[in-house]
């Protein structure tokens, strides 16, 4: 029982850095007006929480076993397939960061890779919202 409460807190914790990652599609296009300045600032700070989201994506797969472990439930199937989504749309996002940071450092043409942050980020967040949902699943079905 202390195993599932210990695992549940950490759980919760990798959940709030996803938070997180949500406003990341809205906030760049909030800020890419203001100019590469502001853009390289914001992500900058992304880069930091995307780190970490790495972390908490492999943390929260660890507890979320520890905490259900029947593999062989359609409702288990679909977190692990929404968690591989999410962990393909952090790695791409940050790929795009950096790329785009390092365009704008060398004062080159960073707009390309910056539309695909946006894209990649957006998907990341429907990933995001999609792994929300899924938990709330098995309390609306039976």
């Amino acid at each position: 029982m202390l195993t599932y409460i210990i695992s549940y807190g950490v759980h919760l914790l990798a959940a709030v850095l996803f938070f997180l990652l949500l406003p990341l599609p809205m906030l760049i296009r909030g800020t890419e007006p203001e100019g590469p300045e502001k853009v390289a600032k914001l992500l900058s700070i992304y880069k930091i929480i995307i780190f970490l989201a790495h972390g908490a994506l492999i943390i929260a797969l660890i507890t979320g076993l520890l905490m259900n472990f029947n593999l062989l439930s359609f409702w288990m199937v679909g977190v692990i397939l929404v968690w591989v989504g999410i962990g393909a749309y952090l790695g791409l996002t940050a790929k795009y960061i950096r790329i785009t940071l390092e365009a704008i450092a060398n004062k080159v043409s960073y707009e390309e890779s910056l539309q695909k942050v946006k894209t990649f980020s957006f998907f990341l967040m429907l990933g995001v919202v999609a792994m929300f949902m899924l938990k709330y699943i098995p309390i609306f079905i039976g």
